[in-house]
């Protein structure tokens, strides 16, 4: 930016006012680099993100009609999981990256869903994610991710970073089969 006042004899005239912009950078030459907000949002975006592997019981991915399926959420081996750190150089400057879990949401592929939530869900009989199919069929249930993060410079203090991105899982089909009584004698 640049700035103007006016001076009269060595008296102030007029208040400072902004008349333009320059396209010389705002740091002296030979000077350390300055990232700027933008530059750590765009590594943030670029983290390789763990990705959210949705897992049920009853086991096997198969499953009834009008049976409680429990779901569970375990993270990939690769990419960044929340509290781990992703750490790169920008201009000269290590800059540390550390997701942190914003919420999932959870889609059954029957059009149902449940989030954002931050749970994991779990196993029968403390799971709290769960949902009943209607009708047998196969259906694609996937959970998506939104991380936040929070970053430190050189290994400065960890402050927030001010945006989210949002990371689909792999679809994991699971099978619904309708049971059916049948009688037997002996």
């Amino acid at each position: 930016m640049i700035w103007r006042q006016t001076l009269v004899g060595g008296e102030v005239v007029d208040p400072w006012e902004s008349v333009g912009v320059t396209c010389y950078s705002d740091v002296a030459p030979g000077a350390r680099p300055t990232l700027s907000m933008a530059d750590i949002v765009q590594a943030f975006k670029r983290t390789p993100w763990s990705k959210p592997q949705v897992s049920s019981q009853p086991a096997g991915n198969t499953t009834l009609v009008n049976l409680t399926t429990f779901y569970k959420v375990d993270w990939t081996a690769d990419g960044f999981a929340p509290g781990e750190v992703d750490t790169s150089t920008l201009l000269g400057i290590r800059v540390s990256i550390r997701p942190r879990l914003v919420g999932f949401t959870y889609t059954f592929g029957d059009g149902s869903s449940i989030g954002p939530t931050t749970s994991t869900g779990g196993v029968y009989p403390d799971g709290d994610i769960t949902h009943v199919y209607r009708e047998p069929g196969s259906f694609p249930v996937r959970v998506n991710t939104t991380f936040g993060a929070d970053f430190s410079l050189d290994g400065t203090e960890w402050n927030p970073i001010p945006a989210t991105v949002t990371v689909p899982g792999p679809a994991t089909d699971v099978t619904v089969r309708e049971a059916r009584g049948v009688l037997v004698s002996r």
